[in-house]
């Protein structure tokens, strides 16, 4: 797959990819270099880490994002 850059530098993640990893406006994406590989990472959700846990998602992401704020 094949993408154009821009000349501000930018690119266009293709609509498959941004609905299968849920890429809206605004996310953040990490990126780094691996060995001449550019890697966009999208960020883990947090149900893909709790599993099949019984928590309340929103209390947990509340949580995070308090704790976040602390850090700053």
């Amino acid at each position: 797959m094949d993408v154009t850059v821009s000349s501000k530098g930018q690119i266009v993640i293709p609509y498959h990819l941004r609905e299968k990893y849920e890429i809206i406006q605004g996310t953040k994406l990490e990126i780094s270099d691996d060995d001449g590989l550019i890697k966009l990472i999208p960020p883990v959700k947090l149900t893909s880490i709790c599993g099949t846990w019984n928590i309340d998602m929103d209390v947990v992401e509340k949580s995070i994002e308090e704790e976040r704020k602390n850090w700053r």
